[in-house]
């Protein structure tokens, strides 16, 4: 079961990155947005880096293996 905290890629590969949420978790308007644009509430908030510059984005936890 992944938590907050753990490292994760993309089933394909990529980059890492770090479960920051996940959406039932989000404070109200935040867990608002990302439902109305279709997100569900088991999906995960991922956060990584390029280079300096902090990305985030949500998937299903079906795109993510654990990666340790």
């Amino acid at each position: 079961m992944m938590r907050r905290g753990d490292l994760v890629q993309l089933n394909s590969g990529g980059t890492k990155m770090t479960i920051f949420n996940f959406v039932k978790d989000l404070p109200d308007p935040s867990k608002e947005y990302y439902l109305n644009v279709g997100a569900e509430e088991n999906d995960i908030v991922c956060k990584w880096f390029v280079g300096t510059t902090l990305k985030k984005e949500v998937f299903k936890p079906s795109m993510l293996k654990s990666v340790f």
